[in-house]
C-alpha cells in the first residue's frame, strides 16, 4: 500500500493563505473601524492572550471615579470619609474557535473552469468571516438575535463561547407621535428616529451613573449612532433639507477611522447607517409592527479577545484531500470571543434606541 506523502513547503501545506485571509477578513468587516485596544475604543480588543499565553478566557477591570467629600484646611483627613478606597469592577470575555470550510466536487469539476479554487476559497472565506464578526457584534451590542434574515445565526441563536446575550440597561424609544413610547409594546408605527430620539440618547448618556463615556477626539468627546438603513431614511425624511445638510457637511470630520463612511454629525454624535442593525417585527399593541434597534455607542461598548497568535484575528488553515485525493477540502478556524461591555450588572457604552423601522419601498 502505497501512501501519499506532503513534504516541507508542499501547495498543500497547512497555513499557505493564513496572513492573507486575516487581512482580507479584517478588511471585511464593518466594525473594524471602532476597535482599538486604547481605553476609549467603543470595542476593546483585550490582548491578555499573547503568543505563548494559554487560556480561555480574559477578565478586564474598569477602575471607577472617586466620590464624597474632600478635607477643607488643616482639619485631619485620617479616619474620615474623605479617605476612599479604590472601587474595581470586573468583566470577563471567553474564547473559543470556530472554523469554516469549502470542499470542491473533484479534479474534473476543477478541470472545467480556469480557476484558482484556493484563491477562491480563500476569498469567499475572507468574506465569511467578515460578516461573521459583524453580526456577532450587533446582536452582542443589541442584547438580541432579531429577525435579520441575512444572518448566518439561527433566530433562536443566543450566544456563543460561554459569553450569553444580555438585555440591554438602557433604552430610548421612538418618539415621532409627539410622546416617546415607553415599552417594545407602547412603540408604534409613528415612533421612527428623529433627531429628538437621538438628543435624548444623548442627554441620557451623559446622566446615567457611572456615565457612558464618549471617544475623546482631540478636545472633544464624540459618541456614535449606528442606524438600521430604514431609520436613517426616516430620520432623513423628517428633516428640513438645511438640517440634513448641516449634518451631512461634517462626512469630512477628523481624520478618524470612526469618520469613514458616515451619514455626518449632529451634536457631537457621529452618525452611521448599517443593514445588519438588529430588527424585529413583533412591536406595538398587537405584535405586528416592524421595529430596530440602532445602536447608541461610546468607550468599552463591546470587547473582543482572540487566542493566542493573534490581536484582530489569526486563521489556522488547512487543506487536505477527500475520496483519495480527488476533491480539495479547506478548512480556515479562529478561536476568539466577542460580548457586550458590562461592568457591575450595567451596560457601560451602549444604549439601545428601538424605533419604527419601516421599509420605504414596501
Amino acid at each position: 500500500m502505497g501512501f501519499t506523502d506532503f513534504p516541507l513547503n508542499s501547495d498543500l501545506a497547512r497555513q499557505v493563505w493564513e496572513p492573507g485571509l486575516a487581512i482580507e477578513a479584517e478588511d471585511q468587516q464593518y466594525f473594524k473601524k471602532f476597535m482599538g485596544k486604547g481605553k476609549n475604543a467603543i470595542i476593546k480588543v483585550a490582548t491578555d492572550l499573547k503568543k505563548s499565553s494559554a487560556g480561555e478566557s480574559i477578565t478586564v477591570g474598569l477602575q471607577m471615579k472617586l466620590s464624597g467629600d474632600g478635607i477643607e484646611g488643616d482639619n485631619d483627613i485620617e479616619g474620615t470619609d474623605a479617605e476612599e478606597g479604590l472601587s474595581h469592577y470586573a468583566d470577563k470575555v471567553y474564547i473559543d474557535q470556530r472554523r469554516k470550510g469549502t470542499k470542491s466536487k473533484g479534479k474534473m469539476s476543477e478541470q472545467r473552469v480556469p480557476y484558482n479554487l484556493r484563491k477562491m476559497g480563500r476569498d469567499a472565506l475572507a468574506i465569511w468571516y467578515g460578516e461573521d464578526y459583524d453580526q456577532q457584534y450587533f446582536m452582542y451590542l443589541a442584547g438580541a438575535r432579531g429577525v435579520n434574515p441575512n444572518f448566518h445565526f439561527a433566530t433562536d441563536w443566543t450566544g456563543r463561547a460561554n459569553n450569553g446575550m444580555i438585555a440591554p440597561s438602557y433604552q430610548v424609544y421612538g418618539d415621532a407621535s409627539g410622546v416617546p413610547a415607553s415599552s417594545k409594546a407602547d412603540l408604534d408605527a409613528a415612533d421612527l428616529m428623529t433627531l429628538n430620539t437621538i438628543e435624548r440618547c444623548l442627554a441620557m448618556a451623559e446622566t446615567t451613573s457611572p456615565l457612558i463615556r464618549p471617544i475623546s477626539k482631540g478636545d472633544s468627546g464624540k459618541y456614535v449612532l449606528v442606524m438600521h438603513t430604514f431609520q436613517a431614511f426616516a430620520l432623513r425624511a423628517s428633516m428640513s433639507t438645511n438640517d440634513w445638510l448641516d449634518i451631512h457637511k461634517h462626512t469630512d470630520g477628523p481624520k478618524s477611522m470612526i469618520y469613514k463612511d458616515c451619514l455626518g454629525e449632529w451634536n457631537g454624535i457621529i452618525l452611521h447607517k448599517h443593514r445588519n442593525v438588529i430588527r424585529f417585527d413583533d412591536y406595538g399593541a398587537g405584535a405586528d409592527v416592524d421595529a430596530a434597534r440602532a445602536l447608541f455607542l461610546g468607550a468599552h461598548a463591546g470587547l473582543a479577545a482572540w487566542g493566542k497568535n493573534g490581536e484582530y484575528g489569526r486563521y489556522s488553515w488547512n487543506e487536505e484531500t477527500d475520496d483519495r485525493g480527488n476533491r480539495l477540502v479547506i478548512t480556515a478556524g479562529s478561536i476568539y470571543g466577542i460580548k457586550k461591555g458590562t461592568f457591575n450588572a450595567k451596560d457601560v457604552g451602549v444604549i439601545g434606541v428601538d424605533t419604527a423601522c419601516i421599509d420605504p419601498n414596501a
